[in-house]
C-alpha cells in the first residue's frame, strides 16, 4: 500500500515560512502533505488531502527572562492556565505542493495561514523556552496539469 501511494505522489515544492510577534518572537512554520485520497463529486475530481503542520520558536531574549525561574511544563501536558495572545506583527503562509498522480496529473497545493498565537510564561519548555500555539486556516488548492 505504501509503495502504490509512493507512486501516485511527487513533492514538487514547499516554504517554510514565518510569524514575527509583538514579544520580538519569530516563529517558523511548515506544512507536510501526508496522504491524498480522490473523491468523485458533482463537480469532478475533488481530494481528501491530510497534512500535517509544525513550529519552531525563536524567542527573543526578553521572552527567555521571562521563563528563566518557571518551572518545566510536564511531557506532553499543555497547561490550562497562563495563556496570553500575543498580536502578529508580520506572517508569511507556509505551504506545499505535490504533484498526484491519477488518471491525469494534478498539482496539490497545501498553504497554512497563521491567525493567532498564544503564549504561555507560567511554565517552560526543555527548551527553557516559553510554551507558544500558533491557530492557523489552512487553504487546500489543486489543478490538473497536462
Amino acid at each position: 500500500m505504501i509503495s502504490t501511494f509512493s507512486d501516485k505522489f511527487t513533492l514538487k515544492n514547499f516554504k517554510l515560512d514565518y510569524v514575527r510577534l509583538s514579544d520580538g518572537t519569530s516563529i517558523i512554520l511548515r506544512v507536510a502533505i501526508v496522504d491524498i485520497k480522490p473523491l468523485q463529486t458533482p463537480f469532478g475530481v475533488e481530494f481528501n488531502v491530510l497534512t500535517t503542520g509544525g513550529i519552531s520558536v525563536y524567542p527573543s531574549d526578553s521572552v527567555l527572562n521571562e521563563v528563566k525561574d518557571k518551572p518545566l511544563v510536564e511531557p506532553d501536558k499543555t497547561p490550562s492556565d497562563g495563556w496570553t495572545l500575543v498580536e502578529i506583527i508580520e506572517k508569511q503562509p507556509a505551504h506545499e505542493e505535490v504533484e498526484y498522480h491519477l488518471n491525469e496529473k494534478y498539482i496539490i497545493k497545501a498553504e497554512i495561514e497563521p491567525l493567532m498565537v498564544v503564549k504561555n510564561i507560567k511554565y517552560k519548555n526543555i527548551q527553557e523556552q516559553p510554551i507558544y500555539i500558533v491557530r492557523w486556516a489552512k487553504k487546500l488548492s489543486w489543478e490538473k496539469v497536462e
